[in-house]
């Protein structure tokens, strides 16, 4: 069967880094590739998934090949072993689409029946027009295949273990991959098959652990200080003496613009969260914060806000923002908004929210926002024993694309912070093995004077540094030895 293998290079920062023995990515992959005994084609500049197709399906009839292996071209340890495997199977199922299950992204290809390619183009530009029109992406591939997968003879090779809850990208499309491949690199010289690779990976704490995805500030001390089941009143109170309502501490503006330049440098691309403890909206300078993280086109904004603290004019003002705002690299929206409600009934979200809440108030909040800020807001329902009952009635209502979100919400589980809270949760959903902790190994969470928990779960204690006084790369490596805590069951969900 003749085949030819086809690289993507989506002309990325990190890919002509020679630093793969004085070799970049891109070559690596080129000399992987050519290793297969096929003609070897890169292509780039192509816009949407459809651009894409249209163009394996010319360069198919071109070559005049019965099938297409693709693989985006910045993948340092695309494996000839595993590829083989791939082919064997393709042709031996007659597949017309083969792919590897189970193994971090970047060492398999995908392989593709040249009659399938054509299928898809055509599908990316009339019943599959929308996804069509997306940006090609790591998933563009089964992204089109899935608008009609059962018209499609789909063969999978899996790996022997299941190693995707790592969540592992060995590509150089951004800097914590980058980092990831280097120190693979480093640890391997890029030899072994993917299993073993995959193995040494998963043991690695400098693989594990490279830059924060995640940075969660607090912004302002000040809240209402009534949410049921937040251990923050209890923690601010022990240190000050005040309830949170009281607290009148901001994080300063200049340190906050300049930590964001500092973010920008030693992430690339990160989702900046406004809402660590208090409330946003309590700080005078707030949309400046905003502004300044919208001009980096790798950083996004996340904001969880109570139903009812969001001020009326928050619509139009964020909507001014974005739309001055190019599109992000991250992956992210430029902006996500959580509305916190966590009840279907007025009665359930007083009980919960204190007995000033306006459910009704919460939800003309999410109208407001979804008119203007289309896409990225979501409310949100902490699921507790309290409001268990009411779980189904808010998922069926907010599901529904009609309704003011148009589909989007948020299902939270509850967060007991390390035994600082009673747990209340209905079900205990942890698995049975202990992974790395995602939010040590991703996240840093910074007080509004610049102090640094461990962990977001200690609230405002077991401070590891500042980073207005020493900066991030500091603070972010005194926490290296600790990628897992004794007490807390948050170590398998993750943010960003």
């Amino acid at each position: 069967m003749k085949s030819i293998v086809v690289l993507f290079d989506e002309k990325n920062k990190y890919e002509n880094e020679k630093v793969f023995d004085g070799k970049s990515a891109i070559e690596l992959c080129n000399q992987a590739a050519s290793t297969l005994g096929f003609k070897v084609e890169t292509v780039s500049n192509l816009t949407d998934i459809a651009s894409l197709f249209d163009c394996l399906a010319s360069i198919c009839t071109q070559n005049s090949s019965d099938s297409v292996i693709f693989s985006f071209a910045d993948c340092p340890f695309l494996n000839k072993e595993l590829t083989q495997e791939l082919l064997d199977t393709h042709f031996e199922y007659k597949a017309e689409y083969t792919f590897a299950e189970g193994y971090p992204d970047g060492f398999a290809p995908e392989v593709l029946d040249s009659g399938t390619v054509k299928i898809l183009a055509e599908l990316a530009h009339t019943t599959a027009e929308q996804t069509g029109k997306k940006k090609i992406t790591r998933s563009a591939v089964m992204d089109l295949i899935k608008t009609d997968i059962n018209s499609f003879e789909v063969e999978t090779v899996l790996a022997p273990v299941d190693w995707r809850l790592f969540r592992f990208n060995f590509n150089c499309s951004k800097k914590e991959n980058f980092i990831a491949c280097t120190k693979l690199y480093e640890l391997t010289g890029g030899k072994g098959s993917a299993a073993d690779l995959s193995k040494q990976a998963a043991e690695c704490p400098a693989i594990l652990k490279t830059v924060p995805a995640f940075y969660n500030l607090q912004l302002a001390q000040k809240c209402s200080g009534k949410c049921s089941y937040c251990p923050y009143p209890q923690a601010v109170k022990a240190l000050s003496g005040n309830g949170p309502e009281a607290c009148n501490g901001i994080m300063d503006t200049k340190k906050a613009l300049d930590l964001i330049e500092q973010i920008e440098k030693y992430s690339g691309e990160a989702v900046i969260g406004l809402s660590a403890w208090g409330e946003c909206f309590n700080h005078p300078d707030l949309y400046k914060i905003i502004e300044k993280i919208l001009s980096y086109e790798g950083l996004s904004v996340f904001i969880e806000a109570d139903g009812n603290s969001i001020p009326q004019d928050f619509a139009d003002k964020l909507a001014a923002l974005t739309r001055n705002a190019k599109e992000r690299t991250n992956g992210w929206q430029k902006v996500m908004v959580v509305v916190s409600m966590d009840g279907f009934t007025e009665q359930t979200c007083k009980a919960l929210r204190g007995n000033d809440f306006d459910l009704q108030k919460a939800v003309e909040a999410v109208t407001a926002l979804e008119n203007k800020v289309p896409g990225c807001i979501y409310p949100q329902f902490v699921r507790m024993n309290q409001n268990e009952t009411e779980l189904e009635s808010f998922f069926r209502y907010w599901n529904e694309k009609t309704n003011p979100s148009h589909g989007n919400f948020i299902i939270q589980k509850h967060n007991n912070f390390a035994g600082l809270l009673k747990n209340e949760e209905p079900a205990d959903l942890s698995p049975l093995d202990k992974n790395p902790c995602w939010h040590i190994r991703r996240e840093i969470t910074v007080l509004y004077n610049g102090d640094c928990p461990s962990c977001y779960c200690r609230v405002l204690g077991n401070i590891t540094g500042n980073v207005f006084e020493e900066g991030i790369d500091a603070v972010w490596k005194k926490m290296d030895k600790e990628l897992g805590c004794g007490g807390c069951d948050e170590f398998y969900t993750f943010n960003f």
